[in-house]
C-alpha cells in the first residue's frame, strides 16, 4: 500500500467520524470548537485616548522660530544641477530627486554616487541638485517643478530651509508645506510663519513624499561624517550585510495602553507589545532595544531631546494597609472614595466590595463599622483600568464627624510597640514666587522674600516678598504645594514652623521634597539640595541640634513642573518618635488616612476577575510590615495627601531616555516610529529623532513629530509597508488618508517629519527577494471554513479560505496568484491575500501561491491538502 493510499483511508475514516459528530451520534473522535482567541485589546474600547504632552527637564526649552532664523536667515535660493546627470539622462520608470546643501555636497559626493547607483538598481532615475541659500517659497517652487517632472519623492540633505507653520498658537517646522503641492499656505501677518492652510487648487493632503537627512544640529560628530556614515548604512542594508531579526516591538506607555499600533500588519506574530503601565520604564526600554529589533514604535510623553517613561499602573490591582488604634470600642462610619473598584477588610472581615470603573469622588461610599478597643487592621484592595488611580478612607462617628483620637501607623503593633515619629502637618506658607523656566538652577539661591532668609520669624498674615504668610493644615504628612498654589510651575515656595523642645538634644530631621530644597534651622543653613526630581518620603536624613524651648525651621522648595511638595519629621538616632515635641502651628487631628503600606502591582487584563482574584495568599488576614514580600511584591510605605491618596503617583517612578542615552547605548534597531511630542524637531540641538539614526551603527529611519502630537491611525501607515511599499510611500499614504484635516488633526499631524532615506523598504534579513508562505490552512480538520480539530495534515470538508502571508515583499507586491493542481484559479492584487477554495474536490489536492513583485521577481509556496466536497 502506498503512503498516499494510506492517507486517503485515514481521511475517509475521519470524514465518517465528523459525520457522526455533526449528527450528534457517538463516534470515535472528540472534536472541540477551536475559536480564535480574543486579544485583550478587544475586550475594552475606550471612547477617547490621552493627548501627547510635552515633558521636559529644566533647561530644555523648545527652540523657537526666532532662534532658528537667527542661525539660518532666509535668502534667495540658487540651485545647481549635478553635472553627473548630464551623462545619465532620465530613462527609468520612476524618478527620485535629491536636494543637497551646497556646503555639504563636495564632501559627500562619492557617497551620493553609491547611493544613486543603489536606487537606480531598484528602478529609479536620480536627479540631484544643490542649494545655496534659500527660503521656503523658493524650495517649494523647486519641489513643485520636480513633482510636475515626474518625481515620486525627494530627499533633503543638509540644511535645506525649514518651513515653519503655526497651529493653535504652536509654531514648528512643517514639512507638509513641501509635500502638499496643490494646497495653499498663507502667512497672514507677514512673520514668515504660515498660519493658514487651505485646499488651494487641490486638497490639503500631500502629493509627494519627502525625507530629511539633517544633522547640523547634532553634536555627536561632524555633519560630513554623520551623513557619510548614514549612506554607508543604507548601502549595507540594501546589500544584505546590515541585518537584525525581522520582528517588531510596540513599547506603549500607560496613557495609551489599549491603542492599536498594527505592527502585526508587517511582522505578523513576530511582534512583542509592552503596555502595562508600571512596566514601561526607561531601563526596560533600553533593555528591549538592546535585544535587536527591526522596527520599534514607542509611545511616550517627550520633548525634542528625550522620552519620559511614567509607570502609572494599568489593568491591575494593588493593596493598601494601615493599623488603627482606637481608645474605646465604638460604632462609626468608614467613608471610602476610589477610582476604580475597591474591596475593604476591617479586622479580616470583608465589609465592603464595589467592583466599578468610574472616577474618584471623596466619601462616595459610607460603610457602617465597629472599631475594637486597641489596634485594628484596615486593608483596601483597589483595582485600576487606566488614567487616575486614587482612593481615600476616613473614620467618623455615626453623625459623620471625624474621630479626633484615633492613631494610625504602618508598623505592626504586635511586633513594634514604639510609636512612629510624627510628621509636621501644619505650616505657615509663603508662595508661590514665580520665576522663569530658564532660571531653574538659580531658584534656591535667589532671595524672593526681600529680607534675610535665615533671620525671618514670620507670623500668620505677615507680608514678605509681596506675598502673605498663610496657614496650611494637612491631614497627612505630605504638604501638597502643587494643590495649594493651583499647579503653578517655575518658582519656589517657603514654609515655616516653630518646634518647642522640652530639652536640648541631638536628633535627626527627615525630609522629602519635590523638586529641590534649602532649609535653615535656628538661622543656620542645614541643607541645600538643588535637584530636579520626584518626591520620596524621608529621602534625606540630617543630623541636627534642637535647643531647649523654641526652635525655628524654614524650608524653601523649588518647582519646575508637575508635583510640588515636601514632608518633614524629627526622630531620635534610632528613627523613633521623640516624646514631648510640640509644633506651632499645631497639627489638626487626622481625618483622611495619608500613610499606608502599599503592595503591588498585580496586573490582570480581565476586568471580570480583577478585583475578585486573590493575589496574596490569605489576603484577608495579612499583617504586613514594611519591606516584607507578599507574592512577588514588597510592602512599601507610602505617604501623601489623604484626600485622595494617589496610587498613580506612588507607583510613578518614571525616568528619562535622552538623545545622549541613545548615543551611549547604540541600539541595534533599524526603524523607529516615535509617537511622542517633539523628537522630530530637527531645528533643536541634539534632537532625539536624529540621535536614533545618526552616529549609530544601525538606525535608518525615525518617523517623528516636530511639535506636540504625532501619528494616529497607524494601520494607514503599516498596511502599505506590508505590501512592500517604501517608507516614503507609506508615509504619504498615511498622511493623505487623514485628509481633510480638522483642527485637532492639524494639532496632531502637521509636525510629522520623515527622518532618513524614504526609499527604504522593510526587508526580511536584508534580502530584496520576495517571499511568501501559506499560513492557512495548517495541520488540522476544517469543516465549512472552521478549524475544528488538530491533525497532522490539512483535511478540508466543504469550503476553506486560503491565507497567503507575505514574509518579504521584495520591491513591492504586484500580485499574488492562487493555483489548484497547477491550474490558475485566482489572482489577488490587494492585501490581505486570500482565496476562498470552494471548488468541489475529493482527495489529494496540490495548492500553490505565487508572489510577483514590481520587478517581476517571484516566489512560490506549496501545500498538499485533502479536500472533500
Amino acid at each position: 500500500m502506498t503512503k498516499g493510499s494510506l492517507q486517503f483511508i485515514l481521511c475517509s475514516i475521519l470524514i465518517i467520524g465528523i459525520f457522526f459528530q455533526t449528527m450528534n451520534i457517538s463516534g470515535p473522535f472528540q472534536i472541540s470548537n477551536n475559536d480564535e482567541s480574543i486579544s485583550r485589546k478587544d475586550l475594552f474600547i475606550l471612547p477617547t485616548f490621552s493627548e501627547l504632552n510635552w515633558e521636559y527637564p529644566p533647561g530644555s526649552i523648545l527652540g523657537t522660530f526666532e532662534d532658528y532664523i537667527s542661525e539660518h536667515p532666509y535668502t534667495p535660493a540658487t540651485f545647481y544641477l549635478d553635472k553627473r546627470q548630464l551623462n545619465n539622462p532620465v530613462s527609468l520608470q520612476s524618478t527620485f530627486s535629491i536636494l543637497v546643501h551646497n556646503t555639504l555636497y563636495p564632501s559627500i559626493s562619492s557617497k551620493l554616487i553609491q547611493y544613486s547607483s543603489d536606487i537606480e538598481n531598484e528602478g529609479y532615475s536620480v536627479l540631484i541638485d544643490t542649494l545655496k541659500g534659500g527660503n521656503p517659497d523658493d524650495v517649494k517652487n523647486w519641489v513643485v517643478d520636480r513633482y510636475l517632472a515626474g518625481s515620486c519623492g525627494i530627499l533633503f540633505i543638509g540644511d535645506i530651509p525649514a518651513a515653519w507653520a503655526e497651529v493653535s498658537g504652536s509654531q514648528f517646522p512643517c514639512d507638509l508645506f513641501y509635500m502638499d503641492v496643490d494646497g495653499e499656505w498663507l502667512d497672514t501677518n507677514n512673520d514668515e510663519i504660515f498660519d493658514v492652510h487651505t485646499e488651494g487648487s487641490g486638497d490639503m493632503g500631500p502629493e509627494i513624499f519627502i525625507g530629511r537627512l539633517y544633522s547640523s544640529t547634532l553634536s555627536w560628530d561632524t555633519e560630513t561624517s554623520m551623513v557619510s556614515d548614514y549612506f554607508e548604512k543604507v548601502n549595507a542594508y540594501r546589500s544584505g550585510t546590515l541585518t537584525v531579526p525581522f520582528r517588531g516591538v510596540e513599547y506603549v506607555d500607560e496613557d495609551w495602553y489599549n491603542m492599536d499600533i498594527f505592527l502585526d500588519e508587517v511582522y505578523y506574530d513576530n511582534v512583542t507589545r509592552y503596555d502595562y503601565g508600571h512596566k514601561t520604564t526607561a531601563s526596560g526600554y533600553l533593555e528591549m532595544l538592546s535585544e535587536s529589533q527591526h522596527f520599534v514604535t514607542v509611545c511616550a510623553h517627550s520633548y525634542p531631546g528625550g522620552h519620559h517613561f511614567s509607570t502609572k499602573p494599568t489593568e491591575a490591582v494593588s493593596y493598601a494597609h494601615v493599623y488603627v488604634f482606637s481608645p474605646t470600642e465604638r460604632q462609626g462610619k468608614l467613608l471610602i472614595g476610589c477610582d476604580d473598584g475597591i474591596k475593604v477588610w476591617l479586622n479580616t472581615e470583608n465589609i465592603f466590595t464595589k467592583d466599578v470603573y468610574s472616577g474618584y469622588r471623596a466619601d462616595q461610599y459610607r460603610i457602617d463599622i465597629s472599631l475594637n478597643e486597641g489596634w485594628n487592621s484596615l486593608l483596601c484592595k483597589i483595582s485600576q483600568e487606566s488614567g487616575d488611580y486614587k482612593f481615600s478612607a476616613r473614620f467618623t462617628d455615626t453623625n459623620f464627624q471625624t474621630f479626633t483620637d484615633l492613631i494610625y501607623q504602618t508598623n505592626d503593633p504586635k511586633k513594634d510597640s514604639i510609636a512612629e515619629p510624627e510628621y509636621i502637618r501644619s505650616w505657615l506658607i509663603n508662595g508661590f514666587h514665580q520665576d522663569i523656566s530658564d532660571n531653574f538652577w538659580e531658584y534656591l539661591s535667589t532671595n524672593y522674600l526681600q529680607t534675610s532668609e535665615p533671620e525671618i520669624f514670620p507670623n500668620l498674615g505677615d507680608i514678605m516678598g509681596g506675598i502673605e504668610w498663610t496657614l496650611v493644615e494637612s491631614s497627612g504628612p505630605y504638604i501638597d504645594l502643587n494643590e495649594q498654589f493651583d499647579e503653578t510651575d517655575f518658582g519656589v515656595s517657603y514654609a515655616f514652623v516653630k518646634i518647642i523642645s522640652p530639652e536640648a538634644m541631638d536628633c535627626h530631621l527627615y525630609l522629602g521634597y519635590d523638586d529641590g530644597i534649602k532649609a535653615w534651622l535656628n538661622g543656620e543653613e542645614i541643607i541645600s539640595d538643588n535637584r530636579y526630581g520626584g518626591f520620596e518620603y524621608d529621602m534625606t536624613a540630617l543630623n541636627v541640634t534642637l535647643a531647649v524651648g523654641e526652635n525655628h525651621l524654614l524650608v524653601k522648595i523649588s518647582e519646575w513642573m508637575g508635583e510640588h511638595g515636601f514632608s518633614a519629621r524629627f526622630c531620635d538616632d534610632k528613627g523613633h518618635n521623640i516624646e514631648g515635641l510640640l509644633y506651632e502651628p499645631a497639627s489638626k487631628p487626622i481625618s483622611y488616612i495619608s500613610t499606608w503600606l502599599i503592595n503591588g502591582v498585580y496586573e490582570n487584563p480581565d476586568r471580570s476577575t480583577r478585583l475578585s482574584t486573590d493575589y496574596i495568599p490569605d489576603e484577608s488576614t495579612v499583617q504586613p510590615i514594611e519591606g516584607q514580600t507578599s507574592s512577588y511584591c514588597v510592602w512599601e510605605k507610602g505617604i501623601g495627601d489623604g484626600r485622595p491618596f494617589d496610587l498613580g503617583v506612588f507607583f510613578d517612578r518614571g525616568d528619562w531616555i535622552y538623545s545622549e542615552t541613545i548615543q551611549q547605548h547604540d541600539p541595534p534597531v533599524l526603524f523607529y516610529n516615535l509617537f511622542s511630542c517633539g523628537p522630530g524637531r530637527f531645528t533643536d540641538t541634539d534632537y532625539l529623532a536624529g540621535s536614533y539614526i545618526f552616529d549609530t551603527s544601525y538606525g535608518l529611519i525615525s518617523v517623528a513629530s516636530a511639535k506636540s502630537g504625532s501619528m494616529l491611525n497607524f494601520k494607514d501607515f503599516s498596511e502599505p509597508l506590508s505590501k512592500g511599499k517604501t517608507i516614503g510611500e507609506a508615509f504619504l499614504e498615511w498622511f493623505d488618508a487623514q485628509e481633510p484635516y480638522e483642527l485637532w488633526e492639524k494639532e496632531w499631524y502637521y509636525g510629522m517629519v520623515l527622518n532618513g532615506d524614504p526609499l527604504l523598504r522593510l526587508f526580511n534579513s536584508g534580502s530584496t527577494s520576495p517571499s511568501i508562505k501559506i499560513s492557512r490552512p495548517d495541520g488540522g480538520i476544517y469543516l465549512n471554513d472552521s478549524k475544528i480539530s488538530s491533525f497532522p495534515i490539512p483535511v478540508i470538508i466543504g469550503d476553506v479560505t486560503i491565507h497567503a502571508q507575505v514574509l518579504n515583499p521584495g520591491y513591492g507586491i504586484d500580485n499574488v496568484s492562487f493555483y489548484i493542481d497547477d491550474q490558475l484559479f485566482y489572482t489577488d492584487y490587494e492585501y490581505p491575500f486570500t482565496f476562498l477554495f470552494e471548488a468541489k474536490k475529493f482527495g489529494r489536492t496540490k495548492f500553490d501561491v505565487v508572489l510577483s513583485d514590481s520587478t517581476n521577481q517571484q516566489n512560490k509556496d506549496s501545500l498538499i491538502l485533502w479536500k472533500f466536497f
